[in-house]
């Protein structure tokens, strides 16, 4: 998005946009806050989306598709923990007795994570050691200090915690297929309850206009056909 904006700035309207980040999970609550400011909300994937439009958050008709997520999900754990995880296959070994995974009903990493699981006929084996990281957890220290075995999670969302590199106290356990499955999409909505709503309406439609999808092209990312 520190790409795109300017791209959206250099069209004219007489608009400072502005990003915060924060963890898909925390964002979900924070969506549904009172809005101070004409807000946007951009997605990893559609189940946020839905959950944020079943809240009545974000209006269903202003959802817009913006670009493709090609972040493979990986199992990760701490680099000297449970030396029996060597592979993805291994979480359903006893000595793994916690795994970490966004809720799948919420997040589509967590629904796509199963999915592949469920491919790799690993899933029943392993759901009941699932448990799902408080919406701030940070992820890679609570595998350091053994708060779980292992974490089900996007690779480059969760290493960007450290700079975009795997530190050395984790390490990459194996990556989940995600084989034929559909790809997740990145999606935009403006804010049902904020001030000002055509202003970052404006800035959806930006996103998912020819203009929009070749800045989201030049930041490298793909939009959707």
């Amino acid at each position: 998005m520190q790409k795109v904006i300017p791209a959206y700035e250099a069209t004219g309207p007489d608009v400072e946009v502005s990003v915060a980040v924060d963890k898909p999970m925390a964002m979900l609550t924070a969506a549904q806050e009172p809005q101070e400011t004409p807000g946007v909300v951009i997605t990893t994937g559609a189940k946020e989306m839905e959950t944020l439009v079943a809240a009545g958050a974000v209006l269903s008709k202003d959802v817009r598709a913006i670009a493709v997520n090609t972040y493979p999900i990986v199992v990760v754990a701490a680099a000297d923990a449970v030396p029996e995880l060597k592979t993805v296959q291994d979480l359903a070994n006893p000595a793994v007795k916690t795994i970490y995974l966004e809720d799948p009903a919420k997040s589509s990493m967590g629904a796509r994570a199963v999915e592949g699981l469920q491919q790799l006929g690993l899933w029943d084996a392993i759901s009941a050691k699932v448990v799902q990281p408080h919406p701030n957890a940070m992820v890679l220290g609570d595998l350091i200090d053994r708060k779980a075995d292992a974490a089900i999670v996007f690779r480059d969302c969760l290493f960007g915690e450290s700079g975009g590199n795997p530190p050395k106290t984790v390490r990459i356990v194996g990556e989940i297929p995600q084989g034929d499955l559909p790809p997740i999409g990145y999606q935009a909505g403006v804010l049902a309850n904020a001030p000002g709503r055509e202003i970052g309406q404006a800035f959806v439609d930006f996103l998912a206009s020819a203009q929009g999808k070749e800045a989201l092209r030049e930041a490298g990312l793909t939009p959707p056909q």
